[in-house]
């Protein structure tokens, strides 16, 4: 194996049995080199297998799966057997741009898993044959001892076996971005997924010392969970909602596709109709089948929306491109319709929830006044608030607590500055404390939260020195999350590092001056550890101040007093040793005050667990007047403990200053995009890490939680998802030392102590239901770290009734994400830590953090957030919601032209009258109208209903639904063939006197043009085989309205044949002509009734006049005034249609009057006025000879243009209707949710 060879080669192992005896020596000296390589060879290198990309071709077919398509394809190669090779290219270079275009997308976004694999340790300090050695990480086996140092990424899974102030960094597997100290005792928190005195591969370690024995390696790790995950692929048959409703449509299409075609076919064949302009011989019942098939197949191939999945993937791109603009990355298309089905949305917590940085909400203060004093009751409070809480930015007030209302925060949001430093944010009936003008105000008014206010943040600022808070380009903070969120909340009374109080602020001088008046000794400086839980640094007292310090006047020491301490840490621990209280008198703090009395440490304890149960992380400042004595006691103390039991060996002179609330506050837009959802139909879910209590508490902050829920039962940890199979660890089996063996027997030990029994939720039916999820698959040895879940009934129930998801694991998240999906939910999952990645990568839409999401989660996602906000999501979710409703805009309009065309040309066969426009005109203006102007429905504005319904049902989802089909589709398909056809029969009637297609095409008969069953006369000749008609008439005779007006007295125009050379060009009107086809022009002698008795009622040439002699008398083409009434006719209605239909896709556009949508739509604008120049110039211009059409006189321009109008107003009309029936349909399904 060459893995192996490499790493024998990188540690120097022995090959196995070259040392007899080789084997474990004690846990000091770690596994002997034969030995390590024995284990390598049985368990293989401690490496993660990269999860296998889809191959192209894969996602290339499941793209390719579209009705639409084939139907496509099909009318690609019925246009190419036609002879209309460009529009069968065309057609198939648009299938292949698409399905292209959709594949490269989705193939270049799938790089999770060797991201993942990147972030393994490449070396680690191993000791092997008893002395530390660095190995490559891929060497290490179960059993090794790892040394670990901060900076060090652990290379596999290992239980510590030494720590000294050892602390990591778990968000890799957790999302939490917070420090987890280690430790070899037992979990403190038996809940928590990831133990305390383990350590986990791929985590970082950021401070301390530690040795670990490993326990497992390579996939076998819990990081190698999250990547045996994200081998996880999507079916080949998959497709998103709005694919899966196209194809359903596309189905019901194809159906009526072929319906139209049979019944096209049948009818047209069985009337004998036919082009008056084109006509087919008497009796040539193969030319009438040919021309009827021909016929019925352009009406079907004009019925195919062939543009559909182009413009839905336009418009899912035009939707990417929106998303973007609200701070969204859309790394698959497909996301855009996702997020508009999105029926529930998986969060995590930390950094997309909240601000994703710890923040002080609020600080405590105690003191003693002579009143409390005296009577020995317990000290009096100050409470004050931070508002509002923008990350690491100083700009933010602090107020008393009792005076600020949601009122005022919300117009503190309204006029936050991003840019600016510090705002001074008071308002009518609130001061910002942190302001020095308002707190000096306050206190002259005898304000104890002003006073305290400037003592806190000064002692704050002093105590908290291992952190920084600089502004660069944006404010950066290095140090304790803990420490930093108290040094911003300093800040927001002045106290920075580079430049201190503004000036132009009034508050106070450069801070630069407190750290001169207060200078540190750094050498009497204790440090915080794991067993103190608290930290002190001393500063002196200044001596002779010349200049007045607000700290100074507000704080006063002992006269005896040249130094004192500030202590912070944990409460519980500084409550035990503090024994005095602050007296406030006459304006000042005196330090120290009275006597700690019982009172004042039940109210201390108090406070502390009342900050707990709000899900605030508590920290404790006391200060401590130190002598000279003393001092000199602290510099002879050789230890950091020695030192503090100088500080705490006189409990009456420790003083508790302020009690800190601080925690990772909600982003602010955060509980209006909840609600948002609510209205909208969507469900939010949280799924973190953290503790139950913070999950419920910042749920319960943000909306998640309400009364409608269930209170805690709303709330629940993960294990409840587990499977209680009492399986034992494989770890028990693995082999490791006594020690490690024995500290893991502890850590289940406590585990099990402290979970409840995990009974069925049918007692009596445990394992009952199915097991067909994704986390429901076969388990082999690797695969012991990963819990058995309950069946998939039971996941469905209990997931389904539950909003906040606690101590989650990354197979947790997989498990909910697959229980949602499989009961019907369309899911988008949000994550930043690469133990999100495998949910991500299940969900229907995976959501990764821009800022703090690692390389694997965004490679995993489908959009990533660039503001890492939840309300990002929100906007997203409705851009996609926009999209769907404009796609839906565009089918019901699109189909609506369609079909109201085919109608037209269906009643033109059954009514036997001549049709609206001529196969080429009817394809060009398929092109024109309904693929040029019909894209602009991508930049539609968004109705203002979208986001106060539910979301769509994707499995019963046909794009179109019941309302649009009866009172947008349905109507338009009536009327229109009604004002098409007015518009013909305007321009046919008042140019000839009829649009009957037997009329137009005229007779052999004799007595036909007398008794007004046809308009014109053809001869023919006597043959063997019978009787041949010759296409070209020899008379007609026409009815002509005065201007062309049906309405209007009409006169008889009369137009013989001819048997002179003649050519019509493209400006010929034969109404203007007469002169030119005159009786007199005619020779009667070329004509007779035939002589043959079956022939003799019709027209015959003289047996001298053939059909390739010149010398007859007939009306050349073109020439003729059917023909040109007829062109008249069909020239009116290309502009209603054209003009008729670019105004209906006005009206198409939004749901309300057409007054909403004009001018909003630049696309649109400019699609109409290309629309109508094109018109123009097929009626007017060049080509309009080549397409059989003429130029209007302004009159019958005028009526074509007023029935567009009406086609329009029409439209608007059933809209009213459409609106009320919509309302209901809202109405009712809210109801319903």
């Amino acid at each position: 194996d060459p893995q192996l060879t490499m790493a024998s080669e990188h540690t120097g192992l022995l090959k196995a049995g070259a040392q007899p005896g080789a084997g474990t020596f004690g846990v000091p000296e770690g596994l002997t080199t034969a030995e390590a390589l024995v284990r390598l060879k049985e368990d293989g290198t401690n490496t993660l297998e990269a999860p296998p990309k889809e191959g192209i071709l894969r996602i290339f077919v499941r793209q390719m799966q579209s009705v639409i398509f084939l139907l496509t394809c099909i009318a690609a190669v019925a246009s190419y057997s036609l002879g209309d090779k460009y529009k069968a290219a065309i057609l198939v270079f648009v299938v292949l741009f698409v399905i292209v275009l959709n594949t490269v997308g989705e193939y270049s976004s799938q790089d999770a898993g060797n991201a993942l694999c990147k972030m393994a340790a490449p070396q680690t300090a191993c000791i092997r044959d008893g002395r530390e050695v660095l190995i490559e990480a891929a060497a290490l086996v179960v059993g090794d001892v790892v040394v670990v140092k901060a900076g060090d990424v652990v290379p596999a899974d290992m239980v510590i076996l030494e720590a000294i102030d050892l602390k990591t960094n778990e968000a890799v597997l957790t999302g939490e971005s917070s420090e987890v100290t280690k430790s070899t005792e037992p979990p403190m928190d038996p809940t928590a997924p990831f133990k305390s005195n383990m350590l986990y591969s791929s985590t970082e370690v950021i401070s301390g010392f530690g040795k670990a024995e490993v326990t497992d390696t390579g996939m076998c790790t819990q990081v190698g969970l999250i990547a045996k995950r994200l081998g996880q692929n999507k079916s080949i048959t998959e497709k998103n909602p709005l694919m899966s409703a196209v194809n359903k449509l596309a189905s019901y299409l194809a159906l009526v596709l072929a319906l139209v075609i049979v019944c096209a076919t049948l009818v047209a064949f069985w009337t004998g109709y036919q082009d008056p302009q084109k006509p087919c011989a008497e009796k040539d019942e193969v030319c009438f089948l040919k021309t009827a098939v021909l016929r019925a197949v352009v009406m079907s191939v004009a019925l195919i929306p062939h543009g559909l999945p182009f413009i839905c993937t336009v418009m899912l791109y035009v939707g990417s491109v929106g998303i973007s603009k609200s701070n969204g990355l859309v790394m698959k298309v497909s996301a855009v319709d996702y997020l508009a089905a999105t029926t529930v949305i998986c969060t995590d917590k930390t950094g997309t929830l909240t601000e994703g940085r710890m923040s002080a909400s609020l600080v405590l203060g105690f003191c003693q006044d002579e009143a409390t004093r005296a009577t020995g009751s317990s000290a009096r409070e100050s409470s004050l608030s931070f508002y509002p809480l923008k990350g690491l930015s100083p700009n933010g007030g602090i107020f008393s607590s009792s005076e600020v209302t949601q009122k005022h925060k919300e117009q503190m949001e309204k006029d936050f500055e991003a840019t600016s430093h510090r705002q001074n944010f008071s308002q009518p009936g609130l001061r910002d404390l942190g302001v020095f003008t308002e707190r000096s105000e306050a206190m002259k008014e005898g304000s104890l939260d002003a006073l305290l206010a400037g003592i806190h943040m000064a002692i704050a600022f002093l105590a908290c020195h291992g952190a920084t808070l600089v502004k660069t380009e944006s404010w950066e903070a290095k140090g304790n999350p803990t420490e930093v969120a108290v040094k911003v909340a300093a800040a927001k009374a002045g106290f920075w590092e580079e430049h201190g109080a503004d000036g132009r602020d009034g508050r106070l001088p450069p801070v630069d001056s407190l750290r001169g008046m207060y200078p540190r000794q750094e050498g009497l400086e204790i440090p915080f550890n794991n067993v103190r839980k608290m930290a002190a640094s001393i500063h002196e007292i200044p001596q002779n101040v010349n200049f007045t310090s607000e700290l100074a006047t507000s704080l006063k020491f002992p006269e005896d007093a040249t130094h004192f301490a500030i202590l912070k840490g944990a409460p519980e621990k500084i409550c035990e040793a503090v024994g005095a209280m602050p007296l406030l008198r006459e304006g000042t703090l005196e330090l120290p005050g009275r006597e700690l009395v019982e009172a004042d440490q039940v109210l201390l304890k108090q406070r502390n667990m009342d900050l707990a149960q709000q899900a605030l992380r508590s920290l404790l400042v006391a200060v401590r007047p130190l002598s000279s004595a003393e001092i000199e006691k602290l510099r002879s103390s050789s230890s950091a403990d020695d030192r503090l039991a100088v500080v705490l060996k006189t409990p009456k002179m420790l003083c508790p200053l302020s009690l800190w609330g601080i925690y990772d506050p909600p982003r602010a837009s955060v509980p209006g995009s909840i609600e948002k959802c609510r209205k909208a139909g969507i469900q939010v879910k949280m799924i973190t890490g953290d503790q139950q209590a913070t999950a419920a508490a910042i749920g319960a902050q943000i909306g998640i939680l309400d009364e409608s829920c269930g209170g805690s039962a709303s709330t629940i940890l993960c294990e409840k998802l587990h499977e209680s199979s009492g399986r034992e660890s494989a770890k028990s089996l693995r082999r490791i030392s006594r020690r490690a063996s024995e500290i893991l027997r502890q850590t289940q030990e406590a585990a099990k102590g402290g979970k409840k029994s995990q009974s069925s939720l049918h007692p009596g039916e445990a394992g009952r239901g199915s097991r067909r999820l994704s986390v429901h698959d076969k388990r082999g040895p690797a695969d012991f770290h990963e819990p058995e879940f309950r069946s998939e009934e039971e996941l469905h129930e209990l997931i389904g009734k539950v909003r906040c998801f606690a101590r989650a694991l990354p197979s947790d998240k997989v498990a909910i994400v697959a229980s949602l999906m499989s009961s019907g939910e369309v899911v988008a999952m949000t994550g930043d830590g690469v133990n999100d990645a495998p949910a991500l990568k299940s969900a229907n839409v995976g959501v990764a953090m821009g800022i703090t999401g690692t390389a694997v989660t965004q490679n995993a996602s489908d959009l990533i957030l660039m503001d890492d906000n939840f309300s990002t999501i929100v906007l997203a979710v409705e851009e996609g919601r926009r999209i769907f409703g404009n796609v839906q805009k565009y089918v019901t309009a699109s189909l609506s032209l369609k079909f109201g065309e085919m109608l037209s040309l269906m009643v033109a066969i059954v009514l036997g009258i001549v049709t609206p426009l001529k196969p080429t005109v009817q394809l060009l203006n398929l092109f024109l109208t309904h693929v040029l102007c019909t894209w602009s429905f991508a930049f539609e504005e968004a109705e203002d209903y979208i986001m106060t319904i539910p979301p769509r049902n994707v499995k019963k989802d046909l794009v179109l639904n019941r309302t649009l089909v009866l009172y947008r589709w349905l109507p338009f398909v009536l009327y229109f063939p009604i004002i098409v056809y007015s518009s013909l029969c305007f321009g046919t009637i008042g140019t000839v006197g009829s649009v009957s297609n037997t009329k137009l095409l005229g007779s052999s008969l004799h007595i036909d043009l007398e008794n007004g069953r046809s308009l014109c006369e053809h001869a023919g000749w006597q043959t063997e085989d019978g009787y041949k008609l010759d296409p070209r008439p020899f008379h007609c005779q026409c009815q002509v309205h005065e201007k062309g007006n049906p309405w209007l007295p009409a006169s008889t125009f009369d137009q013989w044949g001819t048997s002179q050379q003649f050519t019509v060009d493209g400006d010929f009107q034969p109404l203007l002509h007469s002169k030119l086809f005159a009786r007199s022009s005619f020779s009667q002698g070329l004509i007779a009734p035939c002589s043959q008795p079956e022939h003799k009622e019709k027209w015959c040439w003289a047996e001298h006049v053939n059909v390739m002699t010149s010398a007859r008398p007939i009306l050349p083409e073109g020439a003729s005034c059917v023909e040109y009434g007829v062109k008249v006719g069909q020239s009116m209605s290309l502009v209603t249609i054209m003009l008729g239909e670019v105004l209906s896709l006005l009206s198409f556009r939004r749901d309300r009057s057409l007054s909403w949508a004009l001018f909003r739509n630049p696309f649109y604008n400019l699609s109409f006025v290309m629309n109508i120049c094109m018109m123009l110039f097929l009626v007017y211009g060049r080509l309009s000879s080549a397409l059989d059409l003429v130029p209007l006189s302004p009159l019958q321009f005028l009526v074509a243009v007023t029935l567009a109008l009406t086609m329009l107003l029409l439209n608007e009309v059933a809209k009213i209707f459409y609106r009320w029936q919509l309302n209901r349909d809202h109405e009712a399904v809210r109801q319903v949710k």
